[in-house]
């Protein structure tokens, strides 16, 4: 029996080498397996993070939509109203009465402290006014030149050709400056 022995001990490395390979494979499955799990496990947890973020009280981000929307309507309402002034041509704040013509630098330093103080005074009402209208206008250069106390057109601009308005260069300028550039 020493061959039978030697048979069945081949036999049974065979058979040890045969459960030993059906382990590897089956160990190789179940690693493939975990992983598939994780990565379903990982997809399962980002979902349940989606959820919790969609199903969290949507008035927050109504609310956030509709303050957009509203801040946008605004802002469209601004630049019709804005379009219609230049359109109509209704921004000028101060104008020298009709007849004024290039007189106005002699009456201004004809004028008292308490005179100016008031004619600056008056501008800045229009300035405030048209600021209420559209804050978005830049500050006219005339009210620069009166709150610095100047003349408004004390830089020569009066000295220019004959307008529809007389003196309409001299504040004109200055605010076509501060609307446009």
């Amino acid at each position: 029996p020493p061959r039978a022995r030697a048979a069945s001990t081949w036999a049974l490395v065979a058979a040890l080498q045969a459960v030993e390979s059906k382990v590897d494979a089956v160990a190789v499955r179940l690693l493939s397996l975990e992983g598939r799990t994780g990565a379903v496990e990982k997809k399962v947890s980002e979902c349940e993070r989606s959820e919790v973020e969609l199903g969290a009280p949507p008035e927050g981000r109504w609310a956030a939509l509709g303050t957009l929307v509203q801040g946008y309507g605004q802002l469209q309402r601004r630049l019709e109203s804005m379009e219609n002034l230049l359109k109509n041509r209704n921004f000028w704040i101060l104008r020298f009465p009709p007849g004024a013509g290039g007189d106005a630098p002699k009456e201004w330093e004809r004028l008292e402290a308490w005179q100016k103080q008031l004619h600056a005074s008056v501008a800045k009402g229009g300035y405030e006014h048209l600021i209420s209208l559209d804050y978005a206008i830049a500050k006219p250069e005339i009210l620069s030149q009166i709150e610095r106390g100047e003349h408004p057109c004390a830089h020569g601009e009066h000295d220019s050709p004959a307008r529809e308005h007389p003196g309409e260069r001299c504040l004109g300028e200055g605010l076509r400056r501060g609307l446009f550039g």
